[in-house]
């Protein structure tokens, strides 16, 4: 797109020109003209008043707005392309009645309404500037708010004395019929009960079969929900909010019990006390079943994790064993085996073969760093140190293993009793305290770790807390496509020792992550 800029012979044109210098004068509204660059070539004393800027000190109308702390309606900040006269200078298009609030230089917050025009010439081909409105709608937006709060009031004060009027005919009954909903209501003032043929068939009874009284409620609850239901509805008849509600079970007629979800709100008098409790009763025992289903299968799926946790344990300690009783050994006497060739080759012959000589050095080397490289797989399969020291000593050694790679300092500190924990638990808080070191060398950029372990009689909690970048939880946790693993790792863990696993963390302010285990 080709961007033209006024010569200073168009602006003599157009200031000398009584008719547009008159226009733009009289508007009340402020109107302020940029050339394509941002930069300010007009504007009227509205706009002036209004910026509290002359035109002199408005260079650029985007960078006063900025300034003065800008915002939208919901709070937020504009960015640069989302200013109105940006939008119109980019898109060769109008951006109309921008709502835009802004603090004045004396602190007080004002609204604006800002609308922005693309000033084009040569039929439209080019965009030689912008011109933007700004109306001042401070006093039109309180009113507003104050007339939609007026409203908010007088819709509760028509529908509480349409309750009011409808409890003095005695047609305060409710006379809706839906599917699978009771209703019921309490009148406070003379304690007397109705209950809908609905309400009375989900326990199993016809509609003359039960009276109409609280002792046919609560003479049907299953005796461990009587005092919570009770309770709850006399608190909230003591101080009414807007609703109330409960689950509770209730006795069928068959003899089983029923989960119900009961929801109700109170009618109020003219000293906001209740006199009237009206409400619906659902069935939601399928729904309470599933629920308890789901509750089953998510143990069962801890009890799977928690095995296969075992099994991969297991697995790890049989192949790290397998790795040290054949290739470790191997390697070993193979490691003699050419040490021994080497010194033959040098005793038995005065010249021998530089080449060959050479060559076998070579060899000893690199199976002396292939030996090394296995006993670390072996050692990072199932790290001897945890077996034969316990959690803390492998904790330091984990700690030191990747500080040498990542040159963070650290330190370990272990609070509590001396008594080692179960194997399995210790196995689980070193394979968590492991993913999230792994994560701090990769990610954390951090300069000092901590790693507290504190060992109580009823519970450990382990914590790592380093120093480093951060990150923000909610996309880490939202982002579906891109599933943080290593997380999810620790936190099935620590959910398949009947724990839970905090994160907390924020950019730049470092990570802190915490396991906490009841024993």
């Amino acid at each position: 797109m080709n961007s033209l800029s006024c010569t200073p012979a168009d602006d003599d044109c157009l200031k000398k020109n009584d008719l547009y210098r008159a226009l733009v004068d009289a508007f009340t509204d402020g109107i302020v003209m940029q050339h394509a660059d941002g930069s300010v070539f007009d504007c009227n004393g509205v706009a002036e008043s209004i910026l509290e800027c002359s035109k002199e000190e408005m260079h650029d109308v985007t960078a006063v707005l900025h300034s003065r702390k800008a915002m939208r309606s919901d709070g937020t900040s504009f960015a640069h392309q989302d200013y109105p006269m940006v939008v119109a200078q980019t898109t060769r298009q109008a951006a109309s009645n921008i709502m835009m609030g802004m603090t004045r230089l004396d602190g007080r917050f004002c609204w604006l309404e800002v609308s922005a025009s693309p000033i084009v010439v040569n039929r439209g081909a080019d965009c030689i500037g912008v011109v933007t409105f700004l109306r001042e709608i401070t006093e039109r937006k309180e009113a507003e708010e104050a007339l939609e709060k007026r409203h908010h009031e007088l819709e509760k004060g028509i529908f509480k004395r349409t309750a009011q009027l409808e409890f003095t005919l005695g047609q305060l009954k409710l006379a809706v019929s839906a599917s699978n909903t009771g209703l019921w209501n309490w009148n406070l003032r003379t304690d007397q009960f109705y209950f809908s043929p609905e309400w009375k068939r989900q326990i199993g009874y016809a509609d003359h079969e039960i009276d109409d009284g609280m002792e046919e409620w609560t003479a049907r609850l299953h005796p461990d929900d009587v005092e919570r239901a009770v309770t709850l509805t006399r608190a909230y008849l003591a101080s009414p909010q807007e609703s109330l509600q409960i689950e509770y079970r209730m006795r069928h007629r068959d003899g089983t019990f029923r989960w119900m979800l009961s929801r109700s709100m109170a009618m109020l008098d003219e000293n906001d006390k209740a006199i009237l409790l009206q409400g619906s009763h659902v069935d939601i025992t399928e729904r309470k079943q599933s629920e308890e289903n789901l509750l089953a299968l998510t143990r069962e799926l801890r009890d799977v994790s928690r095995e296969l946790a075992r099994v991969e344990e297991a697995e790890r300690r049989r192949f790290a064993q397998e790795l040290h009783d054949t290739i470790g050994s191997a390697l070993a006497a193979l490691s003699i085996n050419m040490t021994i060739m080497s010194g033959e080759i040098s005793g038995t012959n005065d010249h021998p073969s530089a080449g060959m000589a050479a060559r076998l050095k070579d060899s000893i080397v690199l199976l002396d760093d292939t030996t090394d490289a296995v006993r670390r797989l072996m050692a990072e399969l199932r790290p001897p140190v945890l077996d034969d020291y316990g959690l803390e000593a492998a904790l330091r050694w984990q700690c030191e293993l990747f500080a040498e790679r990542s040159g963070f300092r650290f330190t370990v500190d272990v609070y509590g009793i001396d008594d080692r924990l179960e194997p399995e638990l210790e196995i689980s808080l070193f394979r968590i305290a492991q993913g999230a070191i792994t994560n701090i060398a990769k990610h954390a950029r951090a300069t000092n770790v901590e790693v507290m372990l504190n060992i109580l009689p009823t519970s450990v909690t382990l914590t790592i807390m380093d120093d480093g970048v951060g990150f923000v939880l909610n996309k880490q946790r939202d982002h579906k496509l891109k599933p943080t693993w290593g997380l999810v790792s620790m936190r099935e863990r620590a959910q398949a020792l009947g724990g839970h696993l905090k994160i907390i963390s924020e950019p730049g302010k470092g990570t802190c992550i915490e396991v906490a285990v009841e024993l």
